[in-house]
């Protein structure tokens, strides 16, 4: 009975462990959105670059939490999902979002078409890219 006890104690302490991302996935950390192409129709956006003093964050965290944030915005004006807080978990390459404003508890499942040390380039929608670089 005591040996039960202790592997079902180990056990729970396997299960409550925080849950850890590959911090090599390049995404973890702040980056901040430089300019983006937002979609007006099917095949259609428009080129919009987010002035200096507006500034639209967004973190990914070791964790799998999302943040994104603003700086003299507002996300009518300037945003790239305009969900505040959620999570994130990466999905063959790309970046599942989950965040209480979306319709799905399934959240989106955005394509990572670049990373590297300083710059991220998402496409959250059918058309048009989110540029980032890393704060």
């Amino acid at each position: 009975m005591k040996k039960l006890l202790i592997l079902v104690l180990f056990s729970c302490l396997l299960a409550c462990r925080d849950k850890q991302l590959d911090p090599d996935n390049g995404i973890v950390g702040k980056w901040k959105l430089t300019s983006y192409c937002k979609p007006t129709g099917v095949n259609t956006c428009d080129n919009t670059i987010v002035p200096n003093n507006k500034r639209v964050f967004v973190e990914f965290s070791n964790k799998g939490d999302f943040n994104e944030t603003y700086q003299g915005t507002i996300p009518v004006e300037y945003a790239f999902l305009g969900c505040g807080m959620g999570s994130y978990e990466m999905e063959n390459g790309d970046v599942r979002i989950r965040a209480m404003c979306m319709s799905s508890i399934s959240g989106r499942l955005i394509k990572i078409k670049s990373v590297s040390d300083k710059k991220l380039i998402l496409i959250p929608f059918d058309t048009g890219e989110y540029i980032f670089e890393r704060e």
